[in-house]
């Protein structure tokens, strides 16, 4: 099969980190920590594509002759050296973690924390920046004689060769307590957290086929309350619940400035969980068994691009098929391209000896449809959907030698 175009490249990476901390005791009841990390991570790429390797595919210096290199990295478009250099960066940090804990009570602490983290910032593929610059940015806006990305408005990605490093800096208050002679335990918090060049994965598809990147976001803000209780209603019986409610949102994206005020990816807005456990012993060693498990998932977004119209590779291509103004014919519109709310419900329960046991159990028991994860390619106008598994209803037995 011929290939559009190629990016194969060697990645080495080498890893050193150390971590301390010490615990200072302020008085009987309050106790102040310091924890301190250092990570330093050293990544090297070398591009493994010939560049004396054409293919005879696709004109990617527009001359009117097929014979450029394989990777676009090397068109004399832009790049007019014919090679493409090994680089090198080293990713470090310093990431220090303050904690304070306070036993106000035999049965309650409260608690607060500050603390940066950190991961390291890397490569794509050598001659990444250089297929989205050619392939979608550069055909979007120049296919067909018509700046299409420019008539609407909307700023095409930046995609680079390399990532920066993640950082950022999270604040937390909270409580823990026992009551009812230690029979409910109870905890809850409240946080906020910035996060600077946050990375994030784009998936690019075009004719040369799908490119995976990884992007910056310059900042983007989180803030949360989560909730936790467990409680041992019988002797044979715990029940438990959680839920964590939060607000995200992208302060400056230099990747993609019109999606500044859209919310984070990957952050549902509530998260809600309940179940329970019996075990009942009967006669002769043997016990019933049953859990229930019980989850609430809310809206999520999979992508920093949440609103339309948007300007896709199909636009210069109506615009050439269908005549002048059919272009509009290729817009995509991503304003409901996130996972609606769902719930599952999971059931366990059985009998157990003192080896062995048989239990059914039935994974989402009311068949829920939803969407696992859905990968937006806003510049193909379309996603890929990674549906859920449906309901499954099995018998499992098990014997311990």
């Amino acid at each position: 099969n011929s290939t559009a175009s190629l990016t194969y490249d060697q990645f080495d990476t080498r890893v050193m980190s150390a971590f301390g901390q010490i615990e200072y005791d302020i008085t009987d009841t309050a106790e102040l920590s310091f924890a301190l990390r250092y990570d330093n991570e050293d990544r090297d790429v070398s591009s493994l594509v010939p560049t004396n390797v054409t293919q005879s595919v696709i004109d990617l210096n527009f001359d009117g002759v097929f014979d450029d290199p394989l990777n676009p990295a090397l068109s004399s478009l832009i790049n007019p050296t014919g090679s493409i250099p090994d680089k090198n960066k080293t990713f470090s940090e310093v990431q220090p973690k303050v904690s304070l804990a306070w036993d106000v009570s035999d049965s309650t602490k409260l608690f607060g924390s500050w603390g940066v983290g950190f991961k390291a910032g890397g490569f794509n593929n050598s001659g990444s920046a250089a297929t989205v610059d050619i392939f979608i940015n550069g055909f979007i806006n120049t296919g067909a004689g018509v700046p299409f990305a420019d008539d609407l408005g909307v700023p095409l990605p930046v995609i680079t060769d390399d990532y920066d490093e993640e950082t950022s800096s999270a604040f937390e208050l909270g409580f823990k307590s026992r009551l009812m002679g230690g029979r409910l335990n109870l905890d809850g918090a409240v946080y906020h957290t910035v996060v600077d060049d946050m990375q994030f994965f784009e998936f690019m598809v075009g004719t040369f086929g799908l490119l995976r990147v990884v992007s910056n976001m310059d900042e983007v803000e989180v803030t949360g309350v989560e909730l936790g209780a467990n409680f041992a209603a019988t002797e044979n019986l715990s029940l438990y619940a959680g839920a964590n409610f939060l607000d995200s949102e992208i302060k400056a994206n230099s990747s993609r400035p019109d999606t500044v005020g859209n919310k984070s990816p990957y952050t549902p807005e509530s998260t809600i969980n309940v179940g329970g456990d019996l075990h009942f012993p009967l006669s002769n060693g043997m016990n019933v068994f049953a859990r229930l498990d019980a989850q609430f998932i809310g809206e999520t977004w999979f992508h920093t691009v949440q609103t339309g119209p948007r300007p896709t590779i199909f636009m210069p291509l109506f615009e050439i098929g269908f005549g002048a103004g059919a272009g509009a014919l290729g817009t995509a519109d991503y304003s409901n391209a996130k996972r609606d709310s769902y719930y599952t419900v999971n059931l366990r329960a059985g009998v157990e000896g003192e080896r062995w046991s048989v239990a059914a159990f039935a994974s989402n028991l009311t068949d829920e449809k939803y969407l696992e994860e859905v990968i937006p390619a806003p510049e193909f106008g379309g996603t890929f959907d990674h549906p859920n598994a449906q309901r499954r209803i099995g018998i499992e037995v098990g014997y311990s030698f």
